[in-house]
């Protein structure tokens, strides 16, 4: 129960306004009155979206700008990307492929030896952007009417953009009887009596493609249809296709 201590008077009547703090305070229980301008609460969580809601309009259009040029960086850079993608792809995994073509035939034969083929070739590479490299492992092989009658390895060699080669594929002739006009033909002397052949040059490249920093294996397959005068000393080309 709350327990009141009467005002202290003096000797006239009126109240000291400083009494003796013996005499005020006793034990007891008290209430403390508190002004409320002097009571300070935690706000609730919904003051804080109302004051998100009346922030400044001049700090919102900054934010929006700032996001807006990010994404416009963001976009730029995956447009120059994909760009780069595309034009990396379309040289790389679509490139034209080289052009072949025949220019000599020589063929060397002695009384205790197979005949010995050399075949001299060009190749072009037609591609503005893209390097071609004709890598070890290429074989290659002649045919006379669907019979092999000399293989050998193909050379190695690179080439620029653009770029044009000449080079030797040297052939041994099989072990196997050569076909009767095969036969004839080396060993004509009359040169009157010539009779032209049509023979077939194969080719399989392991090759590498070049552009800029990226590279591309894969194995090339060329076939060359030649026509010659003759097998015998003085061999002229008359005509030849080559597909690859």
């Amino acid at each position: 129960m709350e327990e009141r201590v009467p005002p202290v008077t003096d000797a006239h009547g009126n109240a000291d306004l400083f009494p003796d703090s013996q005499n005020i305070f006793r034990s007891g229980t008290y209430v403390v009155q508190v002004p409320k301008d002097q009571i300070y609460r935690v706000p609730p969580p919904e003051n804080a979206l109302i004051a998100e809601r009346h922030r400044s309009p001049a700090q919102k259009k900054k934010s929006y700008r700032s996001r807006c040029f990010i994404l416009c960086i963001l976009i730029c850079i995956i447009a120059v990307i994909v760009a780069i993608a595309a034009a990396v792809s379309s040289r790389v995994l679509h490139p034209k492929s080289p052009i072949f073509h025949i220019q000599h035939l020589v063929v060397t034969k002695s009384s205790h030896s197979r005949p010995q083929y050399k075949i001299t070739l060009k190749a072009k590479n037609p591609n503005s952007h893209t390097g071609i490299t004709y890598e070890a492992g290429g074989h290659a092989s002649l045919s006379f009417k669907n019979h092999e009658i000399a293989d050998g390895d193909c050379p190695t060699f690179s080439q620029g953009q653009k770029d044009s080669t000449v080079f030797v594929v040297p052939l041994s002739g099989s072990k196997s009887a050569l076909p009767k006009e095969i036969e004839r033909s080396i060993k004509s002397q009359n040169s009157t009596a010539h009779t032209s052949l049509s023979l077939s040059l194969s080719m399989d490249y392991p090759i590498k493609r070049r552009v800029w920093l990226f590279k591309r294996g894969k194995r090339l397959a060329v076939l060359c249809n030649v026509t010659v005068d003759t097998l015998a000393k003085g061999t002229r080309v008359l005509s030849q296709e080559c597909h690859s």
